[in-house]
């Protein structure tokens, strides 16, 4: 989420920008970095991708966790190592994966170890050009937020549930630079086919432990899939809206009047106390094309590179070509078959008061984004 800051690393205060994310202003619409303010030669979910929402003002960016299989929380989000670092490379092969064509060598990153193999790779950027930054592990992580005295929420979307208590341990005792315990800038992502109910949570050995030292905080995740894996989403919702540690409710609703539309007329009812409501918005994962090699193989795979006249953004899949989202809607998520949360000013309307998305300068410039 940026902020008009004139010198974004002066006047920064991470309990001040949690107070932001769940009271906001009267027409505020605010904007996390998904998976760090990348683009222009920067990877994804890397160092630089940290510090550069720092620089840019934004107070809030999206990290994705996914668990080694010698048990290290890295900074990944696809579940396989090839789209975006050299595991081809490093192992020797000539088959490195590519994206566009959806074939390669891209091994499971949960069958993969931190020591000895992921610990030595290097990150790719959108081109496909290796990078001089490594995978970044959540240790490694919140060392450099504070050593480089970095005062910035972390939305932590963590993929699988195991790394839930691992990542406490790793945090439960650290600070930023300010003093300010991680516990209150480290937001949990909690996905409600992992947690449906906030009592669920309160019965894990290390929340209680967490709440016993500090204040943890979270925002339950209602997304197609997982929702669907809930009895009853809408008393899950009422229930964790009521819950004090939570500071906002995102939902992944796809088209007005699909899945998930009773849960965004709950969130913005009178009943409901929370105000703070957000969702993902789908602008795809193709960047405008700038005349830099690419270095991937596109096979047969032409890429549209004028990307405001495409409805449907396309969508990186593993193992295939990148894909329309409205192909991947799951029956019922959209009355006419479209994927609508690449309308971000449709979403405003909704009622929706902040996105996780790229491309936050450009949407700040067409008055989408007001911080």
């Amino acid at each position: 989420m940026t902020d008009q800051i004139d010198n974004p690393q002066d006047q920064r205060d991470v309990r001040q920008f949690i107070q932001r994310i769940k009271y906001l202003k009267q027409g505020d619409f605010l904007l996390s970095a998904h998976r760090g303010f990348r683009w222009d030669g920067v990877p994804e979910n890397s160092r630089t991708s940290i510090k550069r929402a720092v620089e840019y003002g934004m107070i809030c960016v999206e990290i994705d966790i996914r668990l080694t299989s010698d048990g290290v929380p890295v900074l990944f989000h696809d579940p396989t190592l090839g789209r975006v670092t050299n595991i081809a490379e490093y192992m020797g092969r000539s088959d490195a994966y590519s994206p566009f064509a959806g074939k390669g060598y891209s091994p499971l990153i949960e069958q993969t170890p931190w020591k000895g193999c992921i610990e030595d790779l290097k990150l790719k950027e959108e081109h496909g050009e290796i990078c001089d930054e490594g995978v970044l592990d959540f240790k490694s992580l919140l060392d450099v937020i504070e050593g480089e005295k970095l005062d910035i929420v972390l939305f932590m979307d963590i993929k699988c549930k195991e790394a839930m208590p691992i990542m406490y341990e790793i945090m439960k005792d650290r600070k930023n630079a300010a003093g300010v315990p991680a516990l209150e800038w480290c937001v949990w992502k909690v996905f409600v086919h992992m947690y449906g109910h906030p009592q669920e949570l309160e019965e894990e050995a290390w929340w209680k432990d967490a709440k016993r030292i500090g204040h943890p905080v979270y925002i339950p995740v209602y997304e197609p899939w997982p929702t669907r894996q809930v009895e009853d989403p809408l008393k899950s919702i009422k229930a964790f809206s009521h819950y004090p540690n939570v500071i906002a409710l995102e939902i992944g609703l796809r088209a007005p009047g699909g899945y998930m539309q009773d849960l965004l007329d709950y969130a913005t009812s009178p009943e409901c106390p929370l105000k703070s409501i957000g969702a993902f918005a789908a602008l795809g994962d193709l960047w405008r094309y700038d005349h830099k090699e690419i270095k991937f193989d596109l096979g047969d795979f032409k890429a549209p590179w004028e990307l405001d006249e495409q409805f449907s953004h396309l969508y990186f899949r593993i193992d295939n070509p990148p894909q329309p989202h409205d192909a991947l809607l799951i029956e019922g998520d959209s009355p006419d078959g479209h994927d609508y949360r690449a309308d971000l000013a449709r979403y405003k309307k909704l009622g929706f008061t902040w996105t996780i998305t790229d491309r936050g300068e450009e949407l700040k410039s067409k008055g989408l984004i007001t911080q």
